[in-house]
């Protein structure tokens, strides 16, 4: 069997080098011509970052072909693989669009509420529901405690004593409880649609296969791990490290 020559087996290795070749990569990312300042600048393949600075300048660490995702709030979110030209120039140029958002319709109305221009206290708070009334209505101590300030006429006891009795407090208590986590499922489906379309779909998609219909569910299920903390600082690499961690396990509760 004929050997390879010898200048083939030297360029497949030149290039299998050149791929796994690690530089660093100079950049400016730009709309039109003027420089963006704290892009986000991630190397997805390595989990890496960066933030362009007031010129719009940034570095970051890559091989050929890794790819690199640029996250702006003002602006679109772009990808990009690192070509060769890219690779040998040691020099990338991004151009980000506006991210245009079309605004729902605003209603303007003027402020009845008094309470602010004669000082009162409860100016700006949420008036509480039932539920709410009737847990502060009643003492929340225990029993014992509720026994005691009855025999020495404080504020309350017999009405304190028949609503623990009467379980009346652990039924209220019950619905408070449901009420709050109700409140929490719905903080938290707010939060997975606004980082979902911080980070759109696509990103998801090719970096993670998530079906599309299945993104909110994805996000949904990483929230536990602390996402919407570091989301919220804009600690955006930590946050695609949870992605990164719990794909796997996502995408096996698919099957």
């Amino acid at each position: 069997m004929r050997r390879p020559p010898f200048l083939i087996i030297l360029l497949f290795t030149l290039n299998t080098f050149a791929q796994s070749e690690k530089i660093i990569l100079s950049g400016i990312v730009k709309n039109d011509s003027v420089p963006i300042e704290n892009v986000q600048v991630i190397n997805i393949s390595s989990r890496r970052g960066s933030l362009s600075n007031n010129k719009g300048e940034f570095r970051i660490t890559a091989r050929l072909h890794d790819t690199l995702a640029f996250s702006d709030i003002q602006y679109k979110y772009k990808q990009i693989s690192v070509t060769e030209e890219q690779f040998r120039k040691k020099f990338v140029s991004i151009k980000l669009e506006f991210n245009v958002n079309k605004l729902d319709e605003v209603v303007i109305f003027k402020n009845k509420e008094l309470t602010n221009p004669l000082g009162l206290p409860n100016f700006g708070k949420k008036p509480l529901d039932k539920i709410e009334r009737e847990i502060n209505y009643y003492s929340q101590e225990s029993l014992g405690k509720i026994i005691l300030q009855t025999l020495l006429f404080k504020p309350g006891g017999i009405d304190d004593i028949w609503y623990v009795v009467s379980g009346e407090r652990k039924k209220f208590r019950k619905y408070k409880s449901l009420l709050d986590h109700d409140k929490l499922i719905e903080y938290q489906e707010k939060k997975a649609d606004e980082i979902r379309d911080h980070f759109k779909d696509d990103f998801f998609i090719n970096n993670f296969n998530i079906p599309k219909e299945k993104i909110n569910d994805f996000i949904l299920f990483c929230i536990p791990k602390g996402m919407i903390s570091l989301y919220d600082d804009e600690r955006y690499i930590e946050v695609i490290d949870i992605f990164y961690k719990n794909k796997e396990e996502f995408l096996k509760s698919l099957q």
